[in-house]
Order: C-alpha cells, then structure tokens, then sequence
C-alpha cells in the first residue's frame, strides 16, 4: 500500500470528476501501482497513478509474467485470440475479446485466457474439468462454437429442441392417461360384479 501514498483516493477522484465512479480497487502490474475505477455503467478503467487512462498492458510483457511463472516456461505457447472458441465462451458476448492465450502444455492441458485491457486471467480449462465443458457447456446449453457464433441458427436447433421435449412430455402424458384409464375402468368393473351377484343372491 505504500505504493499509493504518493497519490490520495480522493485527489484522483478529484481529476475523473467527469466519471461515475462507484469504488476504487487497489492493484499492480509488474510492480506498477494501479488503481481500477469500477463505473456506474458496470465497466471499469485503469488508471495509473498520475491520473492517465490504461486502456491496455503490455501483451509482450504479460506473456513474459505467464512465463516467468510456468513451470516450463518453454513449453509454454501463447497467441492472441480475437473470437470465442471452443473452451472460452460465452452467448451475451460480454467476455472481453481479443484475449491472451497461453497453453501451458502440461499434464492437465492446461489453457489460460488473459485479457490485456486488465492483465488478469478471464478464463481456464484443463482436462480435469472436460466433463463439465462437455456435458453442461456442450449438451446441456449446447454452446459449441459452430452453433452460438451463428446465432440463428443456435436460436432454431434450441427452439427445435424444446418443440420436441414439449411434444416428448405431451405424448407421455397421454399414454399414461390412457394405461391409467383402463386400470381404472378395470377396478371400476371389478367392484360392480359383486354387487350385481349380492343383488341375485337376495332376491
């Protein structure tokens, strides 16, 4: 926190008067001290502390940082990533793009999506966690790449889908009305005959 001595809170609010600053965070990069302004819209700006606009790090150096901190650096694959893919996505179109990608390339697979605007990790996946990607992401809210990037035709499988569970449930329940119909008539018929035969026996 010493780092942010040389700059008060209040004396940087005082120059973004113009913004609708709702909280101030504290945070570094690469041993820079940097304030982040989260905005009334719901976004947020970084903001060095002479008062200047960050609006993206130094990709270079963050992928020196992914490096420097990987357990084999050399293995390490990084590249820039400019739409939603198979492991990183997402349907309202909110998660920052371009991204860092950095492939770790160990054991787990591992993959790291970095966003340069804010130097911080967006989003993971590693084959520890392929059964969640795969039957949740996939199957469940069917988000596969050559599906939501054409969102209409994402919309119509969906809504083809739900046409048919619609029809599937509307089906069943017919059948079992119908099977419980007959159970029905059947006890209905069975507790009439012994009436009938207590009605001959007394006459």
């Amino acid at each position: 926190m010493a780092d942010f001595a040389a700059v008060h809170p209040s004396n940087l609010l005082a120059r973004l008067a113009g913004l609708n600053v709702k909280e101030l965070e504290f945070t570094s990069f690469a041993g820079q001290p940097v304030y982040v302004a989260n905005l009334g819209d719901g976004t947020t700006r970084l903001i060095s502390l002479q008062g200047v606009f960050i609006d993206e790090f130094d990709r270079g150096k963050i992928v020196d940082i992914v490096k420097e901190t990987a357990a084999n650096p050399q293995a390490v694959e990084t590249r820039i990533v400019d739409q939603y893919d198979y492991y990183y996505l997402d349907r309202t179109r909110r998660r920052p793009l371009p991204v860092i990608l950095a492939l770790m390339h160990d054991d787990d697979q591992t993959r790291y999506y970095i966003d340069p605007k804010t130097a911080g990790i967006v989003g993971t996946y590693s084959e520890r966690n392929w059964a969640r990607r795969f039957f949740y992401n996939g199957l469940h809210s069917l988000n596969f790449p050559w599906l939501y990037n054409y969102r209409p035709l994402w919309d119509i499988v969906v809504i083809a889908f739900m046409i048919g569970g619609t029809a599937l449930c509307v089906t069943s329940l017919i059948l079992a009305w119908r099977v419980l119909g007959r159970k029905l008539r059947r006890i209905a018929g069975a507790a009439v005959e012994p009436a009938s035969e207590l009605r001959e026996d007394v006459a």
